[in-house]
């Protein structure tokens, strides 16, 4: 019984940090990543989701080691935040969405000043069988100088 309750509180957890349309869901993400908290990163992702972050050699694939990546020290670091440029979003299909475009990911220093990383991504949204979207697949790199 207390195994089936956490599970359900689980699976509540995630369908929660979902979202209802792709739009919502890259303003959930950015919102997420700007807290550092693995988990509530990781819900916005489909549990066999692959990353492919800007910082990493190889790509992070499901919930646990994705919740690793967002949740990672930041060294100097005493805020993070990311900034959505020019990108677009299309619906291919009822429950296929794709976003691409330029991000900026901000850190905050300890002498207030901000260090700015302009990036670029993709992004593939599904919509589960709750209805609500969630990414699969999201690749992030910096632009090159």
């Amino acid at each position: 019984m207390r195994k089936t309750l956490l599970a359900l509180v689980l699976i509540s957890g995630q369908a929660a940090a979902a979202a209802p349309d792709p739009a919502t869901l890259l303003q959930a993400w950015a919102t997420a990543y700007a807290t550092n908290d693995g988990p509530r990163a990781a819900a916005q992702y489909t549990p066999d989701a692959r990353l492919w972050g800007s910082v990493s050699r190889e790509q992070t694939v499901g919930t646990a080691a994705i919740t690793a990546y967002f949740a990672r020290v930041r060294p100097g670091a005493t805020g993070i935040d990311v900034r959505f440029g020019e990108f677009a979003l299309r619906e291919l299909a009822p429950t296929v969405a794709v976003a691409s475009g330029h991000y900026t990911f901000l850190r905050r220093l300890p002498d207030g000043s901000e260090g700015q990383e302009p990036s670029r991504f993709s992004m593939v949204m599904l919509r589960g069988h709750d209805g609500l979207w969630r990414i699969a697949d999201h690749h992030s790199s910096r632009l090159p100088r």
